[in-house]
């Protein structure tokens, strides 16, 4: 067997000088027009060329963490018009934070990163949601623990696929009320040094 090679090469955007939030306001406020630029197609790639690459390769320092899908249809840096290193982005399917492993990320860009705002993003058509309400939604293995998982958090939703957009929203919004539960995160919201929002794309 031998190994093939794939050459890739990328094209890097022309940097843009856009100021660095320093506060959870700012950094709330940058994500917004982030996505404005997205929404109206006037996205700039900001700091998204080499010297960029080179800058944050010893020290990553974003200013925002995303809780995100893992749906390749929500690209969290993109639909924000941030650029590298601006973002600590956590994917997973159905964006749940209902197991250790993912709350550990977050409590990482929280208490090692600095991160000033952390925002958990919900979309329309998430299969994990999806899944999770349909009545045939009984996968097996691990695919059916995730299912489970979701499902415990939209039981009020369950064989009631006319109302996906609304279990979406609520998945997002109990995900948010998960985070802000544990006393260090309800601790920096209260003295002010952090936020946490929830959002649907």
């Amino acid at each position: 067997l031998g190994l093939i090679l794939m050459v890739m090469t990328f094209t890097m955007c022309k940097n843009h000088t856009v100021s660095v939030p320093s506060t959870p306001e700012e950094a709330l406020a940058a994500l917004i027009a982030g996505n404005e630029r997205y929404v109206n197609e006037e996205c700039i790639n900001p700091r998204s060329d080499m010297d960029r690459v080179q800058e944050t390769a010893p020290h990553q320092a974003p200013f925002a963490a995303v809780v995100g899908c893992s749906d390749s249809r929500v690209p969290v840096e993109l639909l924000f018009d941030q650029g590298i290193g601006d973002i600590f982005v956590i994917r997973t399917a159905g964006n749940n934070v209902n197991s250790e492993m993912v709350m550990g990320s977050v409590d990482y860009a929280i208490e090692h990163l600095g991160v000033k705002v952390l925002l958990v993003l919900g979309h329309g058509s998430c299969g994990g949601v999806t899944g999770a309400i349909s009545e045939d939604g009984h996968e097996h293995g691990n695919i059916g623990h995730l299912l489970e998982t979701i499902r415990e958090d939209v039981s009020d939703y369950v064989v009631k696929v006319e109302s996906l957009d609304e279990a979406i929203r609520h998945h997002t919004h109990v995900q948010v009320e998960r985070i802000i539960a544990y006393p260090h995160v309800a601790e920096k919201i209260e003295s002010g040094e952090f936020l946490v929002k929830q959002a649907y794309y």
